[in-house]
């Protein structure tokens, strides 16, 4: 027979239980959500201000292009998971389609076009901070890549390449995001383009 402690017991850890479940389920994943956007739009301000000041023109490609994506990431950042990457990665080889995203050779191309070679690395800043956060959102929100992370972070000091916490996490995420993930599949988030 229970007791009236243990049932008060199993009735504390129940209510914590279902708390835990619902912060950690429900709530955070909000949070990092609504904290990936705000930082989007600070990035896209960024961006806007960089035209705002003339130094490019609101009609550029390059300019187009940056704000369409970061538009994307702001309007689909609910779908950069790495289970959706996955999957798209696994569509693709299965259906031997070639990279379906032509956004990466226009962001080239409007880059070439930028004649101020101050406003090209203002641009390539830009770009590289929100495929930036765009990664780190997708790898801080997958347990599967937080572990694909530690076991290449342990290969990588095993074999001496340890120079640093910095530098350690740089190459195991971009190793990690290297095998099924690449900035590809990242931008095509952004375009809307994903299984």
């Amino acid at each position: 027979m229970i007791s009236e402690s243990q049932l008060a017991d199993f009735l504390q850890f129940a209510v914590v239980a279902l708390f835990m479940i619902v912060v950690i389920f429900k709530i955070l994943p909000a949070v990092r959500l609504d904290a990936f956007r705000q930082e989007m739009f600070e990035i896209r301000d960024e961006l806007f201000d960089l035209a705002a000041d003339g130094q490019i023109s609101f009609q550029h490609p390059a300019y187009i292009l940056l704000r369409r994506q970061m538009n994307g990431f702001i309007r689909h950042g609910h779908q950069l998971t790495a289970f959706r990457m996955l999957m798209s990665v696994i569509i693709h080889k299965i259906s031997g389609e070639q990279d379906p995203s032509r956004w990466h050779t226009e962001w080239d191309n409007a880059l070439t076009s930028t004649d101020n070679e101050h406003v090209r690395r203002q641009l390539e800043r830009i770009h590289h901070k929100g495929m930036r956060l765009a990664t780190m959102r997708l790898l801080l929100g997958s347990p599967i890549l937080w572990i694909m992370m530690l076991i290449f972070m342990a290969q990588i000091m095993f074999q001496g390449a340890a120079k640093g916490v910095r530098q350690l996490l740089k190459a195991a995420s971009r190793k990690a995001l290297n095998g099924p993930i690449n900035y590809r599949s990242i931008e095509d988030v952004a375009q809307g383009q994903f299984a």
